[in-house]
């Protein structure tokens, strides 16, 4: 760690790679972090970037730090009680820069993220999430999001690009969850999950877990929806691993680790019914994007089975059902399912393609969608004709 550093407990600083961690030295210390292909600014490396964290966490006895663990671990926690600090570099997505803090304290571990965003425009998003995940922590009590704790800044130095203040927020860490991706495997003629865990090839879910997963998926997006406003937590995407997952035995738990925007999504104009247009519209696009994936993250984009579609209308009309015990007046489960079963296979076909350009968060993502926009409503009408479960 940089000597200008001070602390009263010793603190490590990591860089992630594919045999593990390994530490920060001179040498690292000016390998650039990974950025977006569009960008052309100044570049942050290692270094300075994972010293200007520490001073932040660090800083006026460690008050960052201790204030986080706190809130944390729901109870006044001091400076005396940490033994260790572990900032790992872990992660560099196109929106945030990603270190797990692992903190040892007197009675007990924990982790913590650290999001940081180095640009103007990644900046803004930064400071808008933390506050939508305080809004929803606040308004739904969910546990499927992290929990957010602190917002700060924080300015790396001694590095080639000027002295940029970095953004960043300190939220809750979810251990032992694990990103997954539609993955090719020689037994199987469809993309199949796999779950990048610790094994050497990460596991392959069957058909069974793979169901609990996208019903999973669809129930926390569908319990985080505005049943009067229809705001919702938008965009997201498979392919960027918003979505870890957990194996509880043998069925999957899930957490959604962004909320980078609460909105309502449609642009279909009113008309008579209009009060069913957003919530059509959203359950629409919730089984078009929780098909889509990039093959193990990063490769060409995929597509969930028909089996997925079942599961995924299960979970947006369990999450559905729980609504209207919390919220009286608005439409009955039964009442949903019988307006969605009303359309045909032509007004499905004609809302497809408002819905898929409003969700649009890739330019190829169009065509690819188009080109399998029949299949998906033929499957979605025989999914709704099934009895709930």
């Amino acid at each position: 760690m940089d000597s200008t550093i001070q602390a009263a407990f010793p603190t490590d600083l990591l860089i992630d790679t594919p045999d593990g961690p390994v530490p920060l030295t001179p040498e690292r210390a000016g390998i650039p972090l990974p950025r977006g292909l569009e960008y052309d600014g100044p570049q942050l490396t290692y270094g300075p970037y994972l010293t200007a964290l520490a001073r932040f966490l660090l800083a006026d006895s460690a008050t960052p730090l201790v204030t986080a663990l706190s809130l944390h671990l729901r109870r006044p926690i001091a400076a005396e009680s940490v033994h260790r600090l572990s900032i790992i570099s872990e992660k560099h997505g196109a929106f945030y820069q990603v270190s797990h803090l692992r903190v040892h304290l007197a009675d007990t571990d924990c982790s913590l993220v650290v999001d940081t965003a180095v640009r103007p425009e990644q900046q803004g998003v930064l400071e808008r999430e933390f506050s939508i995940l305080r809004e929803l922590r606040d308004r739904f009590g969910l546990p499927y999001l992290p929990r957010p704790y602190l917002l700060g800044e924080a300015v790396p130095e001694g590095g080639p690009a000027p002295a940029q203040p970095l953004k960043l927020f300190i939220a809750e860490w979810f251990e032992g969850w694990h990103e997954f991706h539609l993955s090719r495997t020689p037994g199987s003629a469809e993309p199949v999950i796999r779950v990048w865990d610790a094994t050497p090839e990460g596991t392959f879910l069957d058909a069974a877990q793979s169901g609990a997963l996208y019903c999973r998926a669809a129930h926390i997006l569908t319990a985080y929806l505005d049943e009067r406003s229809f705001r919702q937590i938008y965009p997201w995407h498979h392919a960027a691993g918003d979505f870890i997952v957990r194996m509880e035995g043998n069925s999957p738990d899930l957490r959604l680790v962004t909320a980078r925007d609460y909105r309502c999504l449609t642009s279909l104009e009113p008309g008579p019914g209009s009060e069913w247009i957003p919530l059509v519209h959203f359950f629409l696009n919730l089984t078009l994007r929780l098909r889509l994936d990039r093959l193990d993250g990063t490769g060409d984009l995929a597509w969930a089975d028909a089996a997925s579609v079942s599961a995924i209308v299960r979970g947006f009309f369990q999450a559905w059902g729980e609504k209207t015990i919390r919220a009286p007046g608005i439409p009955s489960a039964g009442e949903v399912l019988g307006v969605l079963r009303s359309f045909d296979r032509g007004d499905w076909l004609s809302l497809a393609e408002p819905v898929m350009e409003d969700g649009l968060m890739e330019s190829g993502e169009y065509p690819f969608l188009s080109e399998r926009i029949e299949e998906h409503v033929d499957r979605l009408m025989e999914a709704l004709g099934e009895e709930p479960a």
